[in-house]
């Protein structure tokens, strides 16, 4: 005999069958990707389900990768990607891409350079003369999504031919040239609620709460060559990662 689902339970799953619903449309391409949702009052109208209902079904939509919400604009299907099984967070990479859950169109770069405290000295795990310091502002459709705080030792600028003269240099350095330069990295996760102040120029969230990766690279003497403080909104973070059973190995 199978047992019969109570009404309260029912009532429970109904933002699942929503979600089924709209999964199916998407899959369908009832809602092609870069599309735009309803608005919530009408689809839920469309739907025959409460508001609270279809949050819920949009919400485990964007759970799993399928929308995005952009605030004050409404719900746009995403592009269906497949995921690597070959690596996720195991591998050398940008932190921030490998764990930013939405679209990034547009990079805003600033830096200064200023005499190191003994703090960055710390941080940097070697004695420095100077620092240079860059904040980045990662944007989408001109909106200010995710922020990088990124410390370099003024010998990796020397070592690696950096020119602070180019404003790209200097950005395709930290975005991607260093990725190949280095030996190995270290990151680390937390929660932060500091990430709208420490952005300054740009409110990231009109949220308060902020995954903080705080990600340092090495070189082949073990030498830190750049240490960064990525800032993603907790809405806005997903990460993937590989375990290999040692039997595999």
């Amino acid at each position: 005999m199978i047992p019969e689902i109570s009404s309260e339970k029912q009532k429970k799953l109904k933002h699942v069958k929503v979600y089924d619903q709209l999964f199916k449309k998407i899959q369908d391409g009832v809602y092609p990707p870069g599309s735009k949702l309803p608005s919530e009052p009408n689809l839920a109208e469309q739907m025959g389900v409460s508001r609270m209902t279809l949050r819920r079904a949009l919400a485990l939509l964007q759970e799993d990768g399928l929308i995005s919400n952009i605030q004050g604009k409404g719900n746009y299907i995403k592009e269906l990607h497949t995921i690597s099984k070959n690596f996720g967070m195991e591998k050398l990479q940008h932190p921030f891409y490998a764990c930013y859950n939405d679209e990034i169109d547009d990079l805003e770069v600033e830096f200064r350079i200023e005499p190191a405290t003994d703090a960055i000295s710390k941080n940097l795990e070697r004695k420095t003369a100077a620092v240079v310091i860059s904040d980045r502002w990662y944007k989408f459709d001109c909106v200010t999504k995710g922020y990088s705080l990124s410390f370099i030792p003024i010998e990796t600028i020397s070592e690696y031919d950096v020119d602070l003269n180019d404003i790209n240099n200097l950005k395709d350095f930290m975005e991607d040239r260093i990725y190949s330069i280095a030996s190995k990295s270290s990151c680390e996760l937390s929660f932060t609620t500091t990430g709208n102040f420490t952005a300054i120029k740009y409110e990231l969230s009109h949220d308060e709460m902020f995954i903080l990766i705080l990600e340092t690279l090495y070189n082949s003497n073990g030498n830190v060559i750049i240490s960064t403080k990525h800032y993603i909104p907790l809405t806005m973070f997903r990460m993937h990662l590989n375990v290999i059973s040692k039997l595999s190995e």
